[in-house]
């Protein structure tokens, strides 16, 4: 792929030493390269450790090495000292596995206008979730195009937008989750020990989300159908916007739930969309479509479409790895 690099990027990554520490230098700068395509208005981009990760296990030397040589910066946080209030404040890297929100950086370089090189990155193309959706799509006859963004990793390939009619009458069938993102959130604030006792009765009661706000809120519409999908509009309003949301009851209504968003939007309101859209690929993408135990599959965010044939041992699958999460299926 191709990259823009600078003298000054490529004099750090020449003084990491031999050629496979040289290399591993140019990986994780084009993977801070591709953060940077999503950066904030201040330059900041998201990068989680786990990412970086997957490029070297020792991300973090390399990381020093750019800092040191000023290459890039993170964000930070600033506080008063607790006891002394002449004294200077506090800095601390801005990041908080709580409440689900990592490291920013920004480059204090102008990649802009570096010279572009090729780098063969490590990239989705060796993972078997990718290999599965190439094979299936080819057995459809569809083109083989498939991106991965870098805001939620999401996972897009030819006709998914239109998937419902494109994919009608091929023998297909969708195995989805119910109140996808809803239930991830209950899950998600469980496994850190937040407890909002009117949220998390929801889903101990395995009652269903929207139907709850239905009643709760006195949600209007026509009928069933347009009151769940008002219902669905709150939902994401409340976690994915600025800070409007149609019915600000809502936030009496979860309190602590309510307080959980707000910190992941507390330093760029968009995190809260870019975390919980990672968390889900985490399961369907990374997970679900990459340990399938069939060799057709093709993803659409909180779904699986999958032959007919291979409906029941694909369900029972997706039901024992994740048994917190509701499963429903349908035929296309």
């Amino acid at each position: 792929m191709k990259v823009k690099i600078t003298p000054q990027i490529k004099n750090s990554i020449n003084s990491l030493g031999n050629k496979t520490a040289r290399n591993s230098g140019l990986q994780l700068y084009t993977a801070l390269y591709l953060r940077y395509q999503r950066r904030n208005k201040h330059g900041y981009f998201d990068c989680p450790a786990e990412y970086l990760a997957k490029i070297n296990s020792r991300y973090y030397n390399i990381i020093d090495q750019f800092i040191k040589d000023r290459l890039i910066t993170y964000q930070t946080n600033m506080r008063a000292h607790p006891k002394d209030l002449f004294a200077q404040p506090i800095v601390t890297k801005n990041y908080s596995t709580k409440h689900g929100y990592c490291m920013k950086y920004r480059f204090l370089v102008d990649i802009d206008n570096g010279e572009e090189i090729d780098v063969d990155f490590i990239s989705d193309r060796e993972c078997r979730w990718y290999t599965i959706i190439k094979n299936s799509l080819i057995s459809l006859g569809y083109p083989v195009k498939i991106s991965r963004d870098s805001f939620g990793r999401r996972v897009y390939y030819t006709s998914m937008n239109n998937y419902k009619t494109e994919f009608a009458g091929k023998g297909l069938c969708v195995i989805d989750s119910k109140a996808s993102q809803p239930r991830l959130l209950y899950l998600i604030m469980k496994e850190k020990n937040i407890v909002d006792p009117y949220y998390n009765a929801i889903f101990e009661k395995d009652i269903y989300f929207y139907d709850y706000l239905i009643s709760k809120l006195e949600i209007e519409g026509t009928d069933y159908e347009e009151k769940k999908g008002n219902a669905k509009k709150l939902f994401t309003f409340w976690i994915n916007s600025a800070g409007y949301v149609p019915d600000n009851r809502i936030h009496k209504l979860f309190p602590v739930a309510s307080r959980f968003i707000k910190q992941l939007k507390s330093q760029y309101y968009k995190d809260s969309a870019a975390f919980f859209q990672r968390e889900e690929a985490k399961i369907w993408i990374d997970d679900l479509l990459e340990n399938i135990p069939v060799e057709f599959a093709l993803p659409v965010h909180d779904s699986l479409i999958v032959r007919k044939e291979d409906l029941d041992v694909v369900l029972q699958y997706c039901k024992d790895k994740y048994p917190d999460l509701r499963f429903d299926k349908k035929e296309l």
